[in-house]
């Protein structure tokens, strides 16, 4: 645990010193103040001009929002590592107490309980819907987890840090389940039930259920064994 807060320091050091990094740690907070103002000035506009209400798909936003942390730090954590390959560190990491599976708690476990937290004190200041504690809670564990597929995602995959900016910008595919799901009446929308985000819209739209977040779990596990084996291997 002391060389996984040495290298989680480092990591912090390393983010101060660039910019696109640092800008990123702000940015859940930039987008909360975006969707509690924004979202319902847009609707407003709507119902005067067209008489058009978005208020139904307001639950949509807030998974977003839930999403957003999590994937902003699987950026983050992902530049990190792929910065660490490109200059031959993840390499001396692996003879140093600091190996393999600690490596990756330091730089992607540790980040993802920050985001855990923030992720809950972001949708319950911003949230445009109203849902309870038990859905915040179990939505933002499957978010956190699902940053952690993310991220694993981007490093298992590519091969620098410039492969890794252009796969970053694909995490968000990972939204689809969320969104389709308000879209596809059930069972068809089952078919996206292999993305975590899928479950996390289902927690906000049928409420609080063991049986959703079990299975979002089970999603997120899944991806992360995946990715994270194929992440060793390439290491």
């Amino acid at each position: 645990m002391k060389h996984t807060g040495k290298l989680f320091k480092i990591g912090l050091r390393q983010i101060a010193k660039d910019g696109m990094l640092l800008v990123l740690i702000p940015a859940p907070f930039l987008a909360g103040i975006f969707f509690k103002f924004a979202i319902p000035y847009i609707n407003t506009i709507l119902i005067k001009e067209f008489a058009f209400s978005i208020t139904p798909w307001y639950g949509l936003m807030d998974g977003m929002l839930i999403c957003l942390t999590p994937m902003f730090v699987a950026m983050i954590s992902a530049f990190l590592l792929l910065e660490e390959r490109d200059e031959g560190l993840s390499a001396f990491y692996q003879i140093t107490p600091a190996e393999g599976r600690s490596y990756l708690f330091a730089r992607i476990g540790l980040p993802m309980i920050w985001a855990f937290f923030i992720t809950m004190t972001v949708a319950a200041v911003f949230k445009l819907s109203s849902f309870s504690f038990k859905i915040l809670l179990s939505s933002s564990v499957i978010s956190s987890f699902t940053g952690i597929f993310l991220a694993m995602m981007v490093v298992s995959i590519a091969g620098n840090r410039v492969e890794g900016l252009a796969l970053s910008k694909l995490m968000g595919i990972s939204f689809a389940g969320l969104i389709l799901i308000w879209f596809i009446p059930a069972p068809y929308h089952f078919i996206m039930a292999f993305l975590p985000s899928f479950w996390i819209g289902k927690l906000l739209m049928d409420g609080a259920s063991l049986f959703s977040f079990l299975f979002g779990l089970l999603t997120c596990f899944l991806w992360v064994v995946f990715f994270t084996r194929r992440f060793l291997k390439r290491v």
